[in-house]
């Protein structure tokens, strides 16, 4: 193993962004060495890994190279935040290798911060928003339905219209539309009513309070000290909403030992996110109001709009997002759903619902009855796959007018990083990827979407994503069939 400032050239330099804090970090060799299978992330031989400490901190050090040619490096991980990572190699860059090295260990650190997470707590407020200091937030029905998957509202609907066709008959359908359409000219106002976690001009920034706990599982943590904590959060609450940014963060475990509690300012991280600015700023990119914002206490890391019209519209944020990806990554995430909005595609998809809808009732019922449940199966199956365009679509477009889609592309590797290796589709080539494309998912797959995106030429853009967009989708389509 080379020692550290020999002579071994720097060939390639990167970082990658972590919620955990310094000391977490010093772990990652261990976690790497008794946790991780490289085997599972196909294309990298990696040996001689080392856990050593030099002029710039404690670091991990290993030898890689692709596994199907000949270039051998020294990789250099050094533990900081962001982590700082080295490739240094007397056979000089290469680039195919470097792009695979940066999605292993980006893996490898998700998976570790996954494993670190079992042993932390996350306190969450928006300051001028007392109730987020005392009221844990729960998620409405209408915030499950419209941040989860767009089966629910399909069997919802359904079911709505048999029970309408059994009271009122064939007046059923018109009925049912302009219920439908009230729900969903509604919903984003109905959504953000009275919600404590509602995002304004005024009351803009989310703060996030990282904190590893002594006995490393919360769960039992919550329960013996839920007082303390509850005291811990209103007094932070009290410390930081009139604090700018996070200056205050060195006092955050003072709160914690005035409320009762046993910590150390080593066990905290501190963030404050102005979600309204970020909002604000990406929505006079698009030339386009600020919507109403709200965050929801999902800790997955998702982004949803709801609202017929763009004045209507409404920006569903997981609290999960704001945790598990740096701001930029937000930004970016953010822009799709502005998209969305911009474009009208909820209209879209409302319009080509109820066409079909009626149609199959008023025009083609008596057809289609002797294969009726394949005929729905089919159906819905095609206005997923319409939904791909305007995913794909709404990608494109937040790549190009934000300039930054291959920062989009690493935000849909951390959200989808275990999709991406346990499927083993993302870096393993030889291998078929249609039943990627025959879910009933309006997202095209993880991969593709990835891979239009860091291939996307900024210098020569499409000049109509819409038509752009239904082109790759449905090439990628075809050609999932054969092997890659």
């Amino acid at each position: 193993m080379a020692p550290e400032g020999s002579e071994v050239p720097l060939v390639h330099s990167f970082v990658l962004d972590t919620e955990l804090a310094k000391q977490q970090l010093l772990s990652f060799p261990k976690f790497i060495r008794e946790s991780m299978a490289f085997g599972q992330l196909p294309g990298i031989r990696m040996s001689d890994m080392e856990a050593l400490v030099g002029n710039e901190g404690h670091y991990l050090e290993f030898k890689a190279g692709p596994e199907r040619r000949s270039y051998d490096s020294i990789v250099r991980v050094y533990l900081t935040r962001p982590l700082k990572i080295e490739v240094r190699s007397f056979s000089g860059k290469d680039e195919e290798f470097n792009r695979q090295l940066q999605d292993v260990l980006l893996f490898a650190l998700q998976f570790f911060e996954e494993h670190a997470k079992q042993s932390m707590l996350y306190m969450a407020f928006v300051p001028g928003s007392p109730r987020t200091a005392t009221v844990k937030g729960r998620r409405s029905i209408l915030r499950k339905l419209f941040t989860g998957n767009m089966i629910n509202i399909i069997l919802i609907s359904i079911l709505v219209s048999v029970v309408l066709f059994a009271i009122i008959g064939m007046a059923a359908p018109i009925v049912f539309i302009i219920v439908m359409l009230a729900l969903v000219l509604s919903a984003g106002r109905l959504i953000s009513l009275g919600s404590p976690w509602r995002i304004t001009k005024e009351h803009r920034d989310v703060l996030l309070v990282q904190y590893v706990v002594p006995e490393g599982i919360p769960a039992n943590y919550l329960k013996d000290n839920m007082d303390k904590l509850a005291n811990a959060k209103r007094r932070a609450y009290e410390t930081f909403s009139p604090c700018p940014g996070t200056v205050c963060a060195e006092n955050i475990s003072k709160v914690f030992q005035d409320a009762g509690l046993n910590v150390e300012p080593k066990d905290f991280l501190v963030r404050r996110i102005d979600v309204y600015g970020i909002v604000e700023r990406l929505a006079a990119k698009f030339k386009m109001h600020v919507p109403s914002i709200v965050i929801t206490q999902d800790p997955r890391p998702n982004a949803a709009a709801t609202g017929f019209t763009k004045k209507l519209a409404t920006m569903l944020i997981t609290m999960g997002l704001l945790v598990q990806l740096d701001e930029e990554e937000v930004e970016l995430v953010v822009g799709h759903e502005l998209s969305h909005i911009k474009s009208g595609d909820t209209i879209a998809l409302f319009s080509l619902i109820t066409t079909e809808y009626l149609l199959r009732v008023y025009v083609y019922i008596n057809y289609i009855a002797p294969f009726f449940l394949p005929y729905i199966i089919a159906v819905f199956w095609g206005i997923f796959f319409f939904g791909k365009f305007l995913e794909s679509r709404a990608d494109l477009e937040a790549g190009i007018i934000l300039g930054k889609p291959k920062v989009m592309a690493g935000a849909l590797k951390k959200i989808g990083f275990r999709r991406l290796i346990i499927e083993e589709r993302f870096m393993e080539p030889g291998v078929s990827r249609f039943s990627e494309w025959l879910r009933f998912d309006p997202h095209p797959p993880l991969y593709f979407r990835i891979q239009r995106l860091e291939s996307l030429d900024l210098s020569n853009p499409p000049k109509h994503p819409l038509i752009d967009s239904i082109r790759a989708v449905t090439r990628g389509f075809i050609s999932s069939r054969k092997a890659a």
